[in-house]
């Protein structure tokens, strides 16, 4: 790795990250470092307890496992910062540098005001201020009410690529009739959750492809209890039960009293620290889900996250899985015309985001190839360019190749192959912005016009562009039908 590499990746310009597991991660942090154009780790402290201190002493270690080549003669009786301080001024540099921290839990908790929250709240502003002292400047949680994301299966596309699919109708003949929260059909319209189509359409899958396939049931269940926090350690349908029971009769309106509460007391916090605060969108962005509120499925919810100065994770595909959010460039800009209306820089606003396409027809949904839809990520780009964007991304949730490895979604060829297409699309974003205001410039000189004029100008074409790129994104609609393997997506 170059010196100047090394000098280099905090450099003020857009920066690639990668999400990484940990030391336990199949990914290696010598295999990212092999990703070209990677500076930046994404990663948490998984194996503490959600609710519970990030110490001196873990993120330290952390900080080193990413930035530093192993050294044979640390020394094994310091820890903390004077461990880090030691590796400062006797280790090699990977290249790489861990400054976004994802996730620092917002626990179930702090999300249903239990009396314990008070606890967790304070343990959390230890973590903030423990993350800043080492240059962990972005923190990145999320709202979402037992589920952190949902899935219903792995697909494979046309080209043998394994991917991650969220089928409306597998969903809910989970909740109706494995998960079993109501008595009755009647109890799941009554909640929201689902209407009497699509209760029908739950029944003939269920008919059709889960009744008396216990290995099928239990892979659905398995796949949508992956994304519970603590996962890892197994899930029974009984702890689902249990974990959606604390959230019985709560509205959104609720739900929003308990994140005000949580983000005015820590958020005073992370800005002394030096580390900014941000909320993932709900994943996917539908309300209600299994039975409960959600609070971030689009530009509203961000709005009041950012009344209490939270900024945003954004992440595109979690949100265009819904219709209403299917113009993502206008919900970008929406967005971020707010924040700067509140005084907040557009990194404040946008500490870190996630770009992936999804496949959609407006209800379900599979992840697909970043370059498979470089027309709806250039424009997304595009914006955020334009915005005057320069923070830390990440590709996010990859198709998994034969020649890759990782765990779902987190293919290392599948999120390289992404990094590479969307750093080239920021490159080409910054090289158009440039270019505008020299054409503007350039075609006022020609006319003879007056100079003065430049600056209006440039606002004139910049809000044509913006209509140009804010245009529906053509997506492609990709029919759900049942067959062997049972719900599988086709491509026309």
């Amino acid at each position: 790795m170059s010196e100047i590499f090394n000098q280099n990746w905090n450099r003020e310009r857009v920066r690639a990250g990668m999400r990484w597991f940990g030391p336990n991660d199949e990914v290696s942090i010598r295999n990212i470092l092999q990703t070209p154009g990677i500076t930046n780790i994404i990663t948490a402290l998984h194996h503490i307890p959600s609710g519970e201190i990030w110490t001196e002493t873990e993120i330290a270690q952390r900080k080193i496992e990413v930035e530093f080549i192993p050294h044979p003669d640390a020394p094994s009786d310091l820890e903390g910062m004077k461990l880090y301080q030691w590796y400062i001024g006797n280790a090699t540099r990977t290249g790489l540098v861990w400054d976004t921290a994802e996730s620092l839990v917002f626990t179930e908790d702090i999300k249903n005001g239990s009396p314990n929250r008070e606890k967790h709240i304070q343990n959390y502003k230890t973590s903030l201020q423990n993350l800043g002292r080492f240059g962990v400047k972005n923190v990145v949680g999320n709202f979402m009410l037992v589920a952190d994301w949902t899935r219903t299966s792995m697909t494979t596309l046309p080209d043998g690529s394994k991917t991650l699919k969220y089928i409306h109708s597998a969903f809910a003949a989970f909740d109706i009739y494995l998960l079993k929260r109501h008595d009755s059909e009647e109890g799941y319209i009554k909640d929201g959750s689902f209407s009497p189509a699509e209760i029908e359409e739950a029944r003939t899958y269920w008919n059709t492809y889960l009744a008396g396939h216990t290995e099928r049931q239990t892979e659905l269940v398995a796949m949508i209890a992956a994304g519970l926090p603590g996962a890892q350690e197994g899930f029974t349908l009984d702890d689902f039960r249990a974990a959606v029971s604390k959230y019985e009769g709560m509205s959104v309106e609720i739900l929003q009293d308990h994140i005000a509460y949580f983000l005015d007391a820590v958020v005073p916090v992370a800005n002394a620290a030096g580390v900014r605060l941000c909320c993932h969108a709900d994943d996917p962005a539908f309300s209600p889900f299994l039975g409960t509120p959600r609070a971030v499925g689009g530009a509203a919810g961000y709005k009041f996250l950012l009344d209490h100065g939270c900024g945003v994770n954004m992440c595109i595909g979690s949100l265009m899985a819904n219709e209403s959010n299917r113009d993502i460039t206008k919900v970008i800009r929406e967005i971020a015309e707010y924040g700067s209306l509140k005084g907040m820089s557009i990194e404040d606003i946008f500490p870190h985001i996630h770009l992936r396409p999804i496949e959609t027809d407006g209800k379900n949904f599979r992840e697909g190839h970043h370059a498979e839809h470089r027309e709806e990520l250039a424009k997304v780009v595009h914006t955020l360019v334009d915005l005057g964007w320069q923070g830390i991304f990440r590709p996010d949730h990859a198709p998994a190749s034969d020649h890759g490895f990782g765990r779902p979604g987190y293919d290392l060829i599948g999120r390289g192959y992404g990094a590479q297409l969307l750093l080239g699309l920021f490159e080409m974003a910054e090289i158009i912005k440039t270019t505008r205001n020299k054409a503007v410039t350039a075609a006022i000189k020609a006319s003879k016009g007056d100079l003065s004029l430049k600056d209006k100008a440039i606002k004139a074409a910049q809000k044509a562009e913006a209509k140009k790129i804010s245009k529906k994104i053509a997506f492609i609609k990709v029919p759900f039908i049942y067959g062997e393997q049972g719900v599988v997506a086709r491509l026309n």
